[in-house]
């Protein structure tokens, strides 16, 4: 499943790269690519072949995530994308 996404939040682009850092090895264990992109500081877009999809929604339910998302006062939206070529 392939998947792009945002997140809103209220800090820095340094924020961001400490929540990537804190679940990278967790998202490459379910996903065959994944790609984080700076929109600018409080919005970064992702995109992702997931490959496992439980282990994936998983993350979000961490604890960890949640505690960033209170912390940073954050919003994630995504959306299924379907290979057209």
């Amino acid at each position: 499943m392939n998947l792009v996404g945002t997140t809103t939040y209220e800090g820095t682009t340094k924020d961001a790269d400490a929540l990537f850092a804190m679940f990278k090895d967790d998202i490459a264990k379910c996903t065959s690519a994944f790609e984080v992109a700076h929109i600018r500081d409080g919005k970064m877009i992702f995109i992702a072949n997931v490959t496992d999809e439980e282990r994936f929604y998983a993350l979000f339910e961490d604890q960890r995530s949640k505690d960033w998302n209170a912390k940073f006062k954050a919003k994630d939206e995504a959306w299924k994308l379907e290979k057209i070529m």
